[in-house]
């Protein structure tokens, strides 16, 4: 006896666009970078693509972690003679032997130092503020001036930031002049000069 199937009754789908399916799923994804989206080749493989460019597809396998477990088999290996030792050029010209062939150099190779010089020039080597942590800095400013101890009190200090984090958060703030210079602009300040505000700047001023 013959297991009966229910076969579902197949329906094409008129409101789908076959073309852009297709590409959705041939598609590897949209390069975003010029230089790296010009260089590129689309007849050949993401990894073939990586490995012409100098590039890494899985940092895993390019970078692997130690495993003392093989580090151990091998030496078992050599000692066994299951392998031959690996020797050194002075070792190999003593006894005859070929040197090993060298690793051909990525014949995309100027990518990586297209991609470094790019990133260098991008990086921003100051520190700057979030807009949330500097919008609240502007208004304890704006009303306790420099007095930590009124905005630890205060009832917007939502996160329970001590006198030390102020002072610390504040005196952050002011060293970066893109930044600080803009706050000093809009309270129509000296620009480039500290306030002339009281502030505490010891522990010993609070017992007072």
């Amino acid at each position: 006896m013959k297991i009966r199937k229910n076969h579902r009754g197949k329906h094409y789908r008129y409101n789908v666009n076959r073309k852009t399916l297709n590409k959705t799923r041939s598609s590897t994804g949209k390069i975003k970078d010029p230089k790296l989206k010009k260089m590129w080749m689309e007849h050949q493989r993401v990894g073939t693509n990586f490995a012409e460019m100098g590039l890494a597809k899985d940092a895993n396998k390019a970078i692997s972690i130690p495993s003392y477990k093989k580090d151990r088999l091998h030496a078992a290996k050599v000692v066994n003679g299951f392998i031959e030792e690996e020797l050194d050029e002075d070792e190999r010209r003593v006894l005859g032997l070929k040197k090993p062939p060298v690793e051909e150099a990525p014949k995309r190779g100027h990518v990586v130092q297209e991609l470094e010089q790019l990133a260098s020039e991008r990086a921003d080597p100051e520190f700057r503020l979030p807009k949330g942590v500097v919008k609240e800095l502007t208004y304890f400013l704006n009303k306790h001036k420099f007095n930590y101890k009124a905005m630890v009190a205060d009832r917007k200090n939502f996160g329970q930031w001590t006198w030390r984090q102020f002072r610390l958060k504040i005196r952050r703030f002011m060293s970066i002049p893109e930044q600080f210079n803009i706050y000093l602009e809009q309270e129509k300040l000296p620009v480039g000069v500290k306030p002339d505000w009281e502030e505490y700047e010891s522990d010993s001023e609070w017992t007072l």
